[in-house]
């Protein structure tokens, strides 16, 4: 790889986790944004305010259904209990990291549902996993 080949790939890690960042915001709160609003090569996403709502969900309650999508679920309460750490590579294509932020976006749409009522607090896709997306 190189120097100039390490250089690049953390170039386009540090890409991709902002790339990923800024389609998420609209959604999610991100934590420990820099003064210009980016990340660095990886950003956590807190979902410590919907343990506390109605809906009851938890960061593992999204990793889970990270997985109903296909995804490795990532890295949970760490370095922050009740969090998402995403850490996206420089190896990730734009379609996979946007299939990635789309069933993230999904998610928050299901967990929408909870609120609004149209879904069960306990009885849901999100508490009790039989219901892939296609």
């Amino acid at each position: 790889m190189g120097s100039q080949g390490l250089r690049r790939a953390s170039q386009i890690a540090v890409l991709n986790a902002n790339y990923m960042a800024c389609r998420l915001k609209p959604y999610y709160n991100i934590l420990y944004t820099g003064t210009n609003g980016f990340v660095a090569h990886e950003f956590i996403i807190d979902t410590r305010p919907l343990k506390n709502q109605p809906t009851r969900v938890e960061a593992t309650d999204i990793a889970k259904r990270l997985q109903d999508y296909g995804f490795h679920a990532p890295t949970v309460s760490f370095p922050i209990t009740g969090t998402l750490m995403i850490e996206p590579t420089e190896s990730e294509s734009r379609d996979e990291l946007d299939r990635f932020c789309d069933a993230l976006i999904n998610i928050r749409k299901e967990i929408d549902e909870i609120e609004i009522g149209l879904a069960d607090v306990q009885n849901n896709v999100l508490k009790v996993t039989s219901d892939f997306p296609d």
